[in-house]
């Protein structure tokens, strides 16, 4: 567009100056109007009929350089705007599973996941207990709405504990805890992670009950070992995969939750992890022992936390 309004511009004044010169009692200089001595220039820039074709074709010029230049100028800016638009949807993407300290970091690194690797971490999954039944009895912008309000409490415990935001599957939400890279307490921050999820919910459950909600209760499996991580999708939405044995399990221990009558179920690799990576920690989680699980060969052994029952919570569902 700035190209074309310069090109207008010298077009027009090029037409104007055109029309000058062909007009009747135009003056134009018959030579290099230089070559002229001074007294004939001046009498000739005196003169109302004068026109200096030489500057007139300069200041066209003038006017189409103009132009380039504003051009050039927009086509960058709109370049630059484009950039910016592609980092900040990057930035987006990643504060979709990211805490904020940890989107600054990666948004600026070409390759914010890295290779595909198999790296030790902690998997986390939590739902709402009975979520099936209450979205059968509710409307579904009331269902809609009870997500939100979970997914965005449950969000920023995991954040607040360093964690990642792996995905949202129903109700369900799943985190990791050393991703994109391993820390010295990853395993330790799993399971206070999983503790202040029950704690966040208790007093979520208070406002609830004061507005005259029914509370809710939920499930926590968690488990520590290998995976495969990588960056997954296209420029436009960068995501990252996290597949394994350890998140099968860990998905596994959520669901169990409701057999053993525990909120919080704890696979024994995770607290080993724990206690080593501090052995002084201290677990309010006890040792249940090895469980079957669906799926498996070999039974997992597993350790619980368990509260007092909520006689108001919603009905569990399978």
């Amino acid at each position: 567009m700035a190209l074309y309004l310069g090109a207008l511009a010298a077009l027009t004044w090029a037409t104007g100056v055109g029309w000058v010169i062909f007009h009747p009692g135009t003056v134009i200089p018959a030579t290099n109007l230089y070559s002229l001595p001074v007294t004939e220039r001046l009498n000739l820039y005196l003169n109302p009929n004068f026109v200096d074709t030489f500057a007139q074709a300069t200041n066209v010029l003038v006017v189409l350089i103009i132009g380039a230049i504003m051009a050039l100028i927009v086509s960058r800016s709109r370049h630059l705007s484009e950039e910016y638009v592609k980092a900040e949807r990057a930035r987006a993407n990643l504060a979709r599973h990211f805490s904020p300290n940890v989107v600054d970091q990666l948004a600026t690194d070409d390759e914010p996941f890295g290779p595909v690797r198999r790296q030790d971490i902690a998997v986390l999954f939590a739902d709402i207990v009975g979520f099936t039944h209450y979205s059968e009895d509710h409307p579904a912008e009331a269902v809609f709405e009870l997500l939100r309000q979970f997914h965005r409490r449950m969000e920023q415990v995991v954040f607040d504990h360093n964690g990642t935001v792996d995905n949202y599957i129903g109700d369900c939400i799943m985190a990791t805890f050393g991703v994109p890279q391993a820390s010295h307490d990853d395993a330790t921050r799993a399971i206070r992670c999983a503790e202040a999820m029950v704690a966040a919910l208790e007093t979520w459950n208070v406002q609830r009950v004061s507005r005259g909600y029914p509370s809710l209760d939920v499930r926590i499996g968690a488990q520590y070992g290998a995976v495969v991580i990588g960056a997954v999708g296209s420029e436009r939405n960068l995501s990252f995969a996290v597949v394994g044995d350890t998140v099968n399990v860990a998905s596994r221990l959520q669901s169990l939750c409701r057999e053993l009558q525990a909120n919080i179920c704890f696979g024994s690799r995770l607290i080993e992890a724990a206690q080593a990576e501090s052995p002084t920690t201290q677990l309010n989680a006890r040792d249940h022992g090895p469980v079957s699980i669906r799926g498996r060969d070999e039974p997992v052994h597993v350790w619980v936390e368990r509260r007092a029952e909520n006689p108001g919570a919603i009905a569990v569902s399978a």
